[in-house]
């Protein structure tokens, strides 16, 4: 077969890590992060190259990986620390804090097929973490569950990878990979772009999407959803109704979205995602929200949302978009738009706090009494 015919999920990606390093993997939706952690939990051969781990490998990639639906939550955990190598003893040992972890103590003894998503990953990454691995590999484990579940998981791994365990970490939320880690990597089309410290890869792969930010996500193939509906073209319109990238804070702007139908849909609703450079969401807005409904769509067009004067702080921001039609994702796609925020404006001092300070800007007055 042609080389060139072949599609590479991952290629020539190398490096090597110690115990107690904290490793988060960045890239596009594609890049090759999840196939690379594959690898890596031994759940995938590679073709070529190798992996080499020393130690027990514990690995949450995919709520519904390593569990027996029909099984208890309790069998399962016996079952998973089996596989890891613990002896019942140790198991037994660390059982009712595992439990205590995940929170699902009235549903232990209920089977697992019968869990919500979000009780089956709180379980599988307590027992995950609990059993003491070498390695603790985890793929999007923040995207389920709450924030105090959230930050449960990221104070584990810390504890994890300050007992001189390693942990390989994958999430598309930025703050939580600055947070956490000590290194990354930066995946494009499955090759390694850049390896270093967090800050330095985190701005070098922003820098990357806005250079290559157009507007034109027609051809965009990192996007889930049915297609009833798809987003072909995405653009910020300041004030004026003038395509922009720049704005300032707590003047009106408006996103305008043009779209393709496979046929004339009655109604829609569209959700939009706000995140900071460092991967904060931000503020999320959606006609749902606001009550007011997107009816008689032709099968192309374009839907404008306007904002009267976000409050946001001055720095780089990115937007993210899912189209639902009848409470079915027809598109979702990560990072539609960037843009910059000037926040010079906001204030009369024509000062305002860093961005890690927060990302919204407040109006107030103040007195003595």
């Amino acid at each position: 077969m042609d080389d060139t015919s072949v599609i590479w999920a991952v290629r020539d990606v190398s490096f090597e890590l110690h115990p107690g390093d904290v490793l988060g993997v960045m890239g596009r939706n594609g890049a090759g992060k999840s196939t690379l952690l594959k690898l890596l939990a031994r759940i995938t051969e590679p073709s070529e190259g190798r992996a080499l781990l020393r130690g027990r490998v514990a690995s949450l990639l995919e709520v519904g990986t390593g569990f027996h639906g029909d099984l208890t939550g309790r069998e399962n955990v016996f079952l998973n620390g089996t596989m890891l190598g613990m002896r019942r003893r140790e198991i037994i040992d660390r059982f009712d804090e595992i439990v205590d972890f995940a929170g699902i103590s009235r549903f232990i003894d209920t089977p697992v097929k019968r869990y919500s998503s979000g009780m089956y990953v709180r379980l599988a990454f307590a027992v995950a973490a609990h059993l003491e691995p070498d390695v603790l590999i985890a793929d999007e484990v923040l995207a389920v569950g709450d924030s105090e579940f959230q930050r449960k998981c990221l104070g584990k791994m810390r504890e994890v990878a300050g007992g001189g365990r390693t942990v390989v970490f994958v999430s598309h939320n930025q703050a939580s990979v600055a947070s956490l880690c000590t290194r990354a990597i930066w995946l494009e089309r499955g090759e390694l772009r850049m390896d270093g410290v967090v800050d330095e890869v985190a701005t070098a792969y922003l820098n990357a999407i806005a250079a290559h930010d157009d507007g034109n996500i027609a051809d965009r193939h990192d996007r889930t959803g049915n297609g009833a509906v798809r987003l072909t073209h995405v653009e910020l319109l300041d004030a004026q109704g003038s395509k922009s990238r720049r704005f300032s804070s707590g003047q009106p702007v408006a996103i305008a979205l043009s779209y393709e139908a496979q046929r004339p849909v009655g109604s829609v609703r569209i959700t939009l995602f706000f995140d900071s450079s460092v991967g904060e969401r931000v503020a999320t807005l959606s006609n749902e929200y606001t009550d007011e409904e997107l009816l008689d769509l032709p099968k192309s067009g374009s839907i404008i949302c306007r904002m009267d004067g976000p409050p946001l702080n001055g720095g780089d921001y990115s937007v993210s978009a899912t189209v639902k039609v009848s409470g079915i994702t027809a598109d979702q796609i990560t990072d539609v738009l960037s843009f910059s925020v000037d926040g010079s404006s906001f204030y009369p001092s024509r000062r305002h706090p860093p961005l890690q300070g927060g990302a919204t800007l407040l109006r107030a007055g103040w007195t003595v009494e």
